[in-house]
């Protein structure tokens, strides 16, 4: 039994020394040593079945491993990520050129060292292996141990009749662990890439807008668009929350619009921008499908379009933002990282936000993707951020240490956050370009905010006040054209739901088309204000968010007409 050990020590430095560096690190959690650990007990099989080639198979395993770790153990060294499907995106769609310069630039001499003593360690222990002996019997029983183990969960659901939730299992269990990790994520990136291509194929189908016309601009022109994730504006303080959330953001409060009555449409990130950033809406939730996007519409009226971002990029959830991405002319793919519970910090979008400012077109749009304060909250800011560490400040709701903390790092994520919009605020200041910057969060987080205090996160079906209720704020440059018109004495206070965000965002820049809707323009004089419905439009009836007000009875009765009835 020592040489089956000594055996799978080689092979778990083999396959676990990338992971277990990550966690030790704090990039990801423990889960992907984990799955390494288990998941190396089936590279013995072979060798309790054939004992006495003990030294052959371990060499022939132990090179499929080595070979295909070693990319993943180099990136790590590099960015302290984990390699993913969606660096490979980037990776396989660069040019050879780019390609070289990533080596120049990131490959140093003691990368050489580290390969040589991650190969040479296992090398010393294959060195000292023996054959062995095991009864057929026995060689049985450790391969149906191990498989038990390393396949646990995916084999529980396959026995259910669940072999979507199979499939998912085994991607996440395996897809961090050498030699799976490059298998995987190869055959995920082609996967994931092709649905992305599929629905730009369609997008591309899409008509331009009609009679599509633009106010003249006095000069070169840069529109930025930060879209922020799961903050909400009841922890900031510039939208009165008792605790200092905004130090920076307060300094040039005189310098912002804000709205301090948005709403975002949905409470989870893809379905919410699948109506903001385009024509869909709660009442037309399909819209997406056959009108062009706020890329899409930007690119017809001559801007260049640049997107920055530091959400995951390619994965089976966010398929929908990697599209509205490459719609874009340039892409910034920042966030590698196969899991959410990673680090990930915001003040990556800093370097090719400042890149694209130099960009010498005449009218460009840049969008910046932030992650945040996207859950787990502790992952979302540098430690320099960790502000708040008592219940100081907080709302007397008899919480436990446990939602303290939570709220706490939350609020730290808050605080972190407003550091990044003053820097890119500041920085598009510093250029002095006829610009302007508006941002918003794809929805609100509920962190112990709604009685009984006890519920953390977003729920569709049991939706509260800070779920949906988001911050909106602009700033424009001292000339923008249109600041007397649009922006002077503008209403700050009307229900606005953010869906109709392309219908505000158009008249901000000075943009009309046929269709446009005055009455959805929260920055025009006929702006009606919205109700705020909520729910999943494809497959239930609509509700008005609690805590909101209503306007309109019957056009909800046009929707739902039950409502009335129960109302």
């Amino acid at each position: 039994m020592y040489q089956f050990l000594k055996a799978y020590g080689l092979f778990l430095i083999l396959s676990g020394l990338t992971p277990l560096l990550l966690w030790m690190t704090g990039a990801i959690s423990g889960e992907g040593f984990k799955d390494a650990a288990l998941i190396t007990t089936l590279w013995l099989i072979p060798l309790w079945w054939n004992p006495t080639r003990m030294r052959s198979l371990s060499a022939f395993i132990g090179i499929g491993i080595a070979c295909l770790a070693l990319p993943g153990l180099a990136y790590f060294l590099v960015y302290r990520q984990e390699l993913t499907q969606s660096l490979m995106m980037i990776l396989f769609e660069s040019n050879q050129t780019e390609s070289q310069e990533y080596l120049k630039n990131y490959f140093v001499w003691w990368f050489a060292a580290v390969f040589l003593v991650y190969l040479l360690v296992p090398y010393q222990l294959w060195r000292t292996l023996q054959p062995a002996q095991l009864s057929r019997s026995k060689a049985l029983s450790y391969s149906i141990i191990a498989i038990m183990l390393a396949l646990t969960s995916p084999v529980k659901h396959a026995l259910q009749g669940h072999w979507h939730l199979a499939s998912k299992s085994i991607d996440r269990h395996f897809g961090a662990t050498a030699p799976f990790q490059l298998i995987f994520g190869y055959f995920n990136y082609q996967k994931q890439l092709a649905e992305v291509e599929g629905i730009l194929l369609s997008m591309r189908k899409i008509l331009p807008l009609k009679h599509l016309t633009e106010q003249p601009k006095p000069e070169q022109t840069t529109l930025v668009l930060v879209i922020g994730e799961s903050t909400s504006r009841l922890h900031m303080n510039l939208y009165g929350y008792p605790r200092n959330t905004n130090p920076e953001l307060t300094k040039i409060k005189d310098e912002l619009v804000l709205f301090d009555n948005v709403y975002s449409p949905r409470p989870n990130t893809i379905e919410s921008l699948q109506q903001v950033l385009t024509f869909a809406d709660q009442l037309h939730p399909d819209d997406y499908k056959n009108k062009p996007s706020l890329i899409a519409m930007m690119k017809q009226a001559g801007y260049f379009t640049i997107w920055i971002t530091n959400q995951q990029s390619l994965t089976g959830r966010n398929t929908m933002l990697t599209t509205f991405a490459k719609q874009a002319d340039r892409q910034y793919f920042l966030n590698n990282q196969r899991q959410q519970n990673a680090f990930s910090f915001d003040e990556k979008v800093l370097t090719p936000f400042a890149k694209s400012l130099e960009d010498p077109h005449q009218k460009k749009l840049i969008v910046v993707h932030l992650l945040g304060t996207h859950m787990k909250y502790d992952y979302r800011y540098p430690k320099t951020f960790a502000t708040f560490k008592s219940d100081q400040g907080l709302p007397n709701h008899a919480l436990d240490d446990k939602q303290v903390d939570q709220i706490n790092s939350y609020d730290n994520a808050v605080r972190y956050n407003d550091w990044i919009l003053s820097q890119l605020i500041s920085t598009l200041k510093a250029k002095r370009q006829h610009s302007l910057l508006v941002y918003f969060s794809d929805h609100g987080e509920d962190v112990y905010d709604s009685a009984p205090y006890t519920f953390q996160g977003r729920n569709e079906a049991t939706p509260t006040l800070p779920m949906y209720s988001i911050p909106f704020m602009v700033w424009h440059s001292t000339d923008w054209f249109n600041r007397s018109t649009v922006f002077a004495g503008i209403q700050t206070h009307r229900q606005y739901d953010n869906a109709d965000f392309i219908y505000t965002f158009a008249e901000m820049v000075g943009l009309s088309f046929d269709g446009f809707k005055a009455d959805e323009s929260l920055v025009n004089a006929a702006f009606l204000q919205d109700n705020i419905l909520v729910g999943d439009p494809f497959i239930g009836k609509l509700k008005p968010l609690p805590g909101t007000q209503q306007f309109n009875a019957n056009k909800l009765a046009l929707w739902n007409p039950g409502y009335l009835a129960e109302h």
